[in-house]
């Protein structure tokens, strides 16, 4: 090899070593580093409220974690109920079969133990919803 490719091939190694340590990567917002992506997920509120009215329940489904509440308004004009599945028996979580309930009244219930709780209207069957409990 000619002592001129030697110099040139120690040149091209000088200027890609000094690049590659000089460089400084870019980020978003002018950062030179990375940030941690750790999410960032709200906590689950304590008491959720679940509003009962002539279509049936809104939301249809909530989560909670152990310990918190839903609260059931009634806001249909009549009394309504909400009972545990399964329809007509509603056996399956008897906690939930809390009976009539007035319009502008409330049935609260605080759950203890994780699982999917299926409950529905007594008097409209098909007005059904679900609290899924988490840890």
């Amino acid at each position: 090899m000619s002592k001129k490719t030697v110099i040139t091939i120690v040149i091209l190694l000088t200027i890609i070593l000094v690049g590659f340590f000089a460089r400084k990567t870019q980020y978003p917002h002018g950062n030179t580093s990375p940030k941690s992506s750790t999410a960032k997920i709200a906590p689950l509120p304590k008491e959720v409220t679940v509003t009962l009215d002539k279509n049936g329940f809104s939301p249809t489904k909530v989560t909670i974690n152990v310990g918190s509440a839903v609260r059931w308004k009634n806001e249909s004009g009549a009394q309504q109920t909400v009972n545990s599945d399964n329809y007509p028996t509603n056996q399956l979580h008897k906690e939930l079969n809390f009976g009539l309930f007035n319009n502008g009244s409330s049935v609260v219930y605080t759950f203890t133990k994780p699982g999917t709780y299926g409950y529905h209207n007594q008097f409209h069957h098909e007005q059904e919803g679900k609290v899924i409990v988490i840890h």
